[in-house]
């Protein structure tokens, strides 16, 4: 009888089996990615400010000279580079001033804001993937910082096309699959004879990414007409990308001066993709990853996306959301440590320009800043911890940097525009319970948007949603703050008897590529916030008037790096000169396998090793954690990929493997 209901089952496994590739490629790591966690700057009123956006040292050494005349560093940015530059840096005896624009001085994007009515707001909400090695580790070394107790557990999330829901993205590993997970060989017993046990055990024993699509649930009522629907000639149609996936190497610069001068529409054109599966799952990925459409983006971007966030190891998809505010949980911390070790972290000081000197050292020039620090601080070196189109604005009025060979293109860096709203609603009497996904099971929005958001708190959602025009390439996050953040949830509200005229439920709208209503009012902007979560959702439109208790909307003009076609070409090393760094997400995006929150966080260490070598610091803690390798299987397909480019080199993107074999058989030697 087992045997029976197993052979039963095998058949819709086999089918899942033979769409595995072409899904993965194309769902893969995009259901939650677009959250904001690059490095930009918001001021209180919602406008960006321009100029904020491997060294193995012996730990607890002090060899900065010993004398008065201690090394002045000044680190322009206090988003998630500044603060890891500062953290590796501060156990020499130096003296270290960090310069933010924004009042309180920390967390850059993530850093605190309040709505009208004083509550709690963040400029985009941030997530941290399985795979953010060196974010978690300099995580666990701040005082006061549990990660477990920052961070939720790992949940899925929801992705959603102009035609309605596509799939539902899981969590891919599972604490107690974790033994088999990281052990060749060992197969895990089916748990019972269910589907869900089943598609894990045959997850369980595939390489990453073919266990995502095995696992995902593609949603088949989601189209509105045959004409849309998917098909598995559609997805099998994905196979095509197969031949970039295996050809682009995500640390080597060769790849990335290949793939990054042709856009990513090129790269699907030429992998023969149907235009359904662009329609419903390439381009709505694409306005949630690098956050522009295929046009507009660089393909060696889209490629590394894909890696860094389904590729590169099982379970790489997988990411976990904080339970609150990151300013407060972890920037509020993170500071207090730094200002014990002596570093100055100066909120309000706005940067005009940078001088060099002749004897070498730098002044920076401030517009505004608190009166204990003047006009300009004179210092020993300068690391730029801020956005490309910021570092480009500072570049323009600084000739010390505008000089430099390694800076010369900044003036192509181009930004994305972002909106993040936040909607304090009035919460509904009936609680929606047994949620999946977050923090928190229950909430009080409407029942009909908690029943939509049944299967997480989280809805990634494509351009186009609901034809409403200002959204014809703009992709946006949903998220339920009540299920994601302790102090917006049911039960927390229940555990410290809050009356319920304080209660609120909470709604937020990240939107990307925003730049065709970025300019509305704040009214205006609520409106189409609470236009696109209906159509997204499919659920009735909130009135403002009835339940509306307050709102909060913050932009970022130009702001996110913008990984346009050419734009790995412009980005810099860490190093400028002698005494001038960089960090951030959009700097050197080759020799580590990283993305957003974790560039971030790795280029900082990396502009730490490259100073403390320069000026001999022996106490810095900057060691990199390299990202994973390649699986067995990617690490072979990679190596026939380098076979055959050494017989018939392609002079750009490769197309799909059928199409390649085609121009060979036909005597094209330029693919």
């Amino acid at each position: 009888m087992v045997k029976r209901q197993i052979y039963e089952q095998l058949p819709r496994f086999t089918s899942a089996l033979i769409l595995v590739l072409s899904q993965s490629i194309l769902v893969v790591g995009a259901f939650a990615i677009p959250i904001y966690s690059r490095t930009y700057q918001f001021n209180r009123v919602g406008n960006v400010d321009p100029l904020l956006a491997l060294w193995e040292s012996t730990d607890g050494a002090d060899d900065s000279g010993g004398n008065d005349d201690k090394l002045r560093i000044v680190v322009v940015g206090g988003g998630w580079a500044g603060y890891s530059f500062c953290e590796s840096i501060s156990h020499n005896n130096v003296e270290i001033i960090l310069l933010d624009a924004s009042k309180q001085g920390r967390g850059g994007l993530a850093g605190g804001y309040r709505s009208k009515n004083d509550r709690p707001v963040e400029a985009g909400i941030h997530g941290f993937w399985r795979e953010y090695r060196n974010t978690f580790d300099i995580m666990n070394v701040i005082e006061g910082v549990d990660v477990d107790e920052v961070l939720g557990d790992f949940s899925p999330s929801v992705l959603r096309s102009k035609n309605g829901k596509v799939a539902v993205a899981p969590v891919l590993l599972k604490e107690d699959e974790g033994e088999y997970r990281g052990q060749l060989g060992r197969i895990p017993a089916l748990v019972n004879l269910s589907e869900e046990s089943f598609r894990r055990f045959i997850a369980a024993n595939l390489p990453p990414p073919l266990d995502l699509p095995v696992l995902a649930k593609l949603d088949n009522s989601m189209t509105k007409g045959d004409n849309s629907k998917l098909n598995p000639a559609d997805l099998i149609s994905g196979l095509g990308l197969l031949g970039a996936w295996a050809d682009f190497e995500q640390e080597s610069r060769t790849s990335w001066e290949i793939y990054d001068t042709q856009p990513a529409s090129l790269l699907f054109e030429k992998a023969g993709i149907t235009d359904a599966l662009l329609d419903e799952l390439v381009s709505p990925l694409l306005h949630v990853l690098p956050m522009c459409p295929a046009y507009d983006c660089s393909a060696a971007a889209a490629l590394s996306c894909f890696h860094v966030f389904a590729l590169q190891s099982r379970g790489a998809f997988d990411v976990r959301w904080a339970r609150g505010s990151i300013s407060e949980k972890i920037f509020g911390p993170w500071q207090k440590q730094l200002e014990r070790r002596g570093v100055i972290v100066a909120g309000g000081a706005r940067v005009s320009s940078i001088e060099k000197y002749k004897n070498g050292r730098y002044a920076v020039e401030l517009a505004s800043a608190p009166e204990d620090l003047g006009n300009a601080i004179e210092c020993d070196a300068v690391v730029l911890a801020v956005g490309a189109t910021a570092a480009g604005k500072l570049a323009a009025s600084s000739p010390a940097i505008s000089s430099l060979e390694a800076t010369r293109d900044f003036d192509k860096l181009r930004g994305i525009t972002c909106v993040a709203v936040r909607l304090f609603l009035k919460p509904n009497p009936s609680i929606t319970l047994n949620l999946n996904g977050g923090s928190h099971d229950k909430t009080t929005l409407p029942p009909d948007m908690a029943n939509a958001m049944s299967d997480s708190p989280i809805s990634v959602c494509g351009s186009g949603i609901g034809g409403i025009d200002e959204l014809k390439e703009t992709g946006f996050c949903i998220y339920d703050l009540g299920r994601m953040h302790d102090e917006f949830s049911v039960d927390y509200y229940n555990e410290k008897g809050i009356v319920e005229s304080d209660r609120v439920a909470v709604l937020e709208v990240d939107f990307y590529r925003a730049n065709s209503f970025v300019d509305l009012d704040d009214e205006q902007i609520v409106d189409l916030a609470l236009r696109a979560v209906s159509s997204a959702l499919g659920t009735a439109k909130i009135n403002s008037d009835d339940i509306l208790i307050d709102t909060a909307v913050l932009r970022a003009r130009n702001a996110v790096s913008h990984f346009s076609p050419n734009s790995a070409l412009y980005s810099p090393h860490v190093k400028l000169e002698d005494g001038l760094y960089i960090c951030g997400d959009w700097v050197d995006r080759t020799g580590h396998a990283s993305w957003s929150t974790e560039k971030s966080v790795v280029t900082a260490r990396q502009a730490a090793s490259a100073l403390s070598r320069d000026f001999g610091l022996r106490g810095s803690r900057c060691s990199v954690i390299p990202a994973a390798k390649d699986t067995a299987q990617l690490s072979a397909l990679r190596q026939s990929a380098r076979v055959l480019r050494r017989i018939l080199p392609p002079k750009s993107i490769p197309p799909s493997p059928w199409v390649f074999v085609k121009q060979i058989l036909s005597g094209e030697n330029d693919p």
